[in-house]
């Protein structure tokens, strides 16, 4: 990881639509902690919880599939494992693209809230309190760009995570209008992701701009 005490970063998490920033305040080899922008935005999120981080590292936009791992609440901040980072300079679709997206698991007439890690055009990362099994069929709902999706996907693995379980799904005979669907909100969401970037990078010119006048001052 090429993080640096100081920088800014997006922050997306699913209890809101808008992406965020934050303050990169420590550096530890296996997580890195961070202060959002806004005194109370860490009251939305939990342990556990996915979180789609956004960086810049010499001249190339990343975005991480990150957890939260812990939450300081008198400091307000955020210590956050990073699992899976992408570039966005590629044009083509990643194959594991980082979200954080709520979702409702259905099963059996009952409806349980779930969150989503990941998404591809092949399946997705779902996490869930409920205990399900390997090859079970499960109905899923999320929203993106304001579009619901409902669909089938099969359980391929799972495992026990810190709240809950963590599953990796394949989607289940779906139609190929579904899966031009999926790649329109990957779009979206890229484009979205691109577009907080190329904000980060007024805003960091802004924040350097006061770091060094205030530095000056003193």
């Amino acid at each position: 990881m090429k993080f640096k005490v100081g920088e800014i970063v997006t922050l997306k998490h699913y209890s809101g639509k808008k992406i965020n920033k934050g303050l990169i305040s420590d550096v530890q080899s296996d997580y890195i902690i961070i202060r959002p922008e806004k005194d109370f935005l860490i009251y939305s999120y939990f342990v556990d919880d996915p979180v789609v981080l956004g960086y810049e590292n010499e001249n190339i936009v990343n975005i991480c599939e990150a957890t939260v791992t812990d939450i300081n609440y008198n400091k307000n901040t955020i210590s956050v494992n990073i699992k899976n980072i992408q570039t966005l300079t590629n044009k083509r679709i990643t194959q594991r693209f980082p979200v954080s997206l709520s979702a409702y698991i259905t099963n059996d007439k009952e409806k349980s809230f779930a969150y989503i890690r990941n998404l591809s055009l092949d399946g997705l990362s779902i996490c869930s309190k409920h205990e399900k099994n390997k090859g079970d069929v499960i109905n899923i709902q999320t929203i993106v760009e304001n579009k619901e999706l409902v669909f089938d996907a099969k359980i391929m693995w799972k495992k026990p995570g810190k709240l809950g379980f963590e599953y990796g799904l394949v989607f289940d005979s779906v139609e190929e209008e579904f899966i031009e669907k999926i790649e329109s909100c990957l779009q979206f969401l890229k484009m979205d992701q691109e577009s907080a970037m190329d904000r980060l990078k007024y805003d960091f010119y802004i924040h350097n701009r006061k770091m060094m006048t205030k530095s000056i001052m003193n």
